[in-house]
């Protein structure tokens, strides 16, 4: 009796068991879908949560479209954990017609630990009442409010005050001041001191002396710097129009002037050796260089203005008079013409001899 006993219970103990794949699987996760009203009005948001039930440690991805049935999708809420076993999340959605709708389910992505693979998982289904804004049609139409005019505070008027009167203190300060400026402005009128012509020639011959062109092969650069000081320096000494004239233009205009033989040696001197150099590529001795430098030194110390009587040297030393007669077949007008010799100058001219 023992055996069958003993056979009739390990059949039923085996047919107990679960078997099956489908026997085996955990806890199944579950979505449920609420809305937290039934009737909204066209355009209203509309509020759908979603509560998921699940094992521990299972995550979600969401899946919900654009677009759920006719309505629209604003905003996908984010999963929210409310304890180990459940999750909370949902959307913000709205209508733009009025009807009795549904929202169809919505559909999440799940992953169960220990399985790697993404199971959908859906909602219910929501029902509700989308309607238009009821108008009176009955009622008196209204024009729309004007615009509230809010009055000023007693803070705001006091900063409005003292704004204006900073902006009137600068006005009238700036008046002042441009009025006063206008008072006590001193128009120069007094011409510039020009230095004389003598303190110019040696202040440019002390540069050029300086600047020992020569002495690095540079020589035509130093006889043409040195003759343009000595035509300068005659131009604005006697008036002539040495800067432009040639050579023998020049110390024909100084016989003209009568000066002493010794200066108008000095002038050709320097003017004929520089004109070689330039036009002819004659090479000078090296005495020769120093000794057109020292040429026109002299010549501008025996021919400087004198003095005038305020201690300045006159720049106009000429006096009016009758200019000397031109050579015969010389049609160019004389410096002496341009500019006429006076006797004081004549005499100084003549000193050294």
């Amino acid at each position: 009796m023992k055996l069958p006993i003993m056979t009739l219970l390990l059949v039923v103990g085996l047919g107990c068991m679960p078997f099956g794949p489908g026997r085996v699987q955990a806890q199944p996760v579950k979505a449920l879908a609420s809305a937290d009203s039934s009737r909204y009005f066209i355009g209203d948001w509309i509020r759908v949560t979603v509560e998921l039930r699940h094992p521990r440690g299972t995550t979600f991805q969401p899946s919900v479209p654009d677009s759920l049935g006719g309505f629209t999708v604003l905003q996908r809420l984010p999963f929210v954990t409310i304890s180990d076993t459940v999750t909370r999340t949902g959307v913000i959605i709205a209508r733009y017609d009025s009807a009795s709708a549904m929202i169809p389910g919505l559909t999440y992505l799940s992953s169960i630990p220990g399985d790697t693979a993404l199971q959908p998982v859906s909602t219910n289904t929501v029902s509700l009442t989308v309607q238009r804004v009821q108008v009176d049609s009955a009622g008196q139409a209204r024009d729309i409010k004007p615009v509230m005019s809010i009055p000023y505070t007693l803070a705001e008027i006091f900063m409005f005050v003292g704004a204006l009167l900073v902006v009137a203190a600068g006005v009238y300060a700036a008046y002042r001041y441009v009025r006063k400026k206008r008072q006590t402005a001193v128009v120069d009128t007094r011409l510039p001191v020009l230095k004389a012509a003598h303190v110019v020639a040696y202040e440019q011959l002390a540069v050029l002396k300086e600047k020992r062109l020569w002495q690095q092969g540079k020589i035509k650069e130093y006889h043409s710097e040195l003759t343009d000081i000595l035509r300068r320096y005659l131009e604005d000494r006697f008036g002539m129009m040495a800067l432009e004239e040639t050579t023998a233009e020049i110390i024909e205009g100084l016989h003209r002037m009568k000066l002493l033989p010794r200066i108008i040696g000095d002038v050709s001197e320097v003017l004929v050796r520089a004109d070689l150099v330039k036009f002819a590529k004659h090479t000078p001795e090296l005495g020769e260089h120093d000794a057109s430098l020292k040429s026109v030194y002299d010549v501008v110390e025996r021919t400087k203005a004198a003095p005038s009587p305020s201690g300045q040297p006159s720049q106009s030393p000429l006096a009016p008079g009758p200019p000397p007669p031109s050579a015969p077949g010389h049609s160019r007008p004389s410096a002496t013409a341009r500019s006429p010799k006076p006797a004081a100058d004549k005499e100084g001219a003549h000193v050294g001899a």
